[in-house]
Parts: structure tokens; sequence; C-alpha cells
């Protein structure tokens, strides 16, 4: 198991709280927008810029934002900012 597969204390911290109120283990971009404060037009252009939080888009269309993407994002971006 490499460094980057283990997830930090913080980002634990950060996925059981999700995991806890959503009891699911993916955001879609409507859940993710409410999380962050930002509108799902602002995910879209950060996504297309190749800027944000990891996701998956669904053979449907939809984008979905795993927990654990979103736990280690957050938890990278508190320690640099």
């Amino acid at each position: 198991m490499n460094e980057e597969s283990v997830m930090s204390t913080e980002a634990k911290v950060i996925f059981e709280a999700l995991y806890s109120k959503y009891n699911k283990i993916a955001l879609c971009k409507k859940e993710m927008a409410k999380e962050t404060g930002f509108s799902t037009s602002s995910l879209d252009r950060l996504r297309s810029l190749g800027l944000g939080c990891s996701y998956i888009k669904e053979k449907n269309g939809n984008i979905m934002y795993p927990l654990t993407e979103i736990a280690k994002y957050y938890s990278q971006v508190n320690q640099t900012a």
C-alpha cells in the first residue's frame, strides 16, 4: 500500500462526516454545490479547467463526486491554505 492510497486523519474525519450526513459514498453535483458553497455552474467551470475535486462522469452524463476524493481534496486544500 503506498502513501497516496492512505487517507490522512483529517480526510477520514471529513469522509465520516459526509457519509453520516448523506449515507452514501458519492455526492451529485447539486449536493457538492451545497457542501462547498459553489454554484453548480462554478463546479462545471472548475471541471472544464481541470481544477477542483476529482469526479466520476456516469454513462448518463451525471457527475458524481466520491466522498473519498472530496475528503482527500479538502484535507489537502486545508494543509496548503
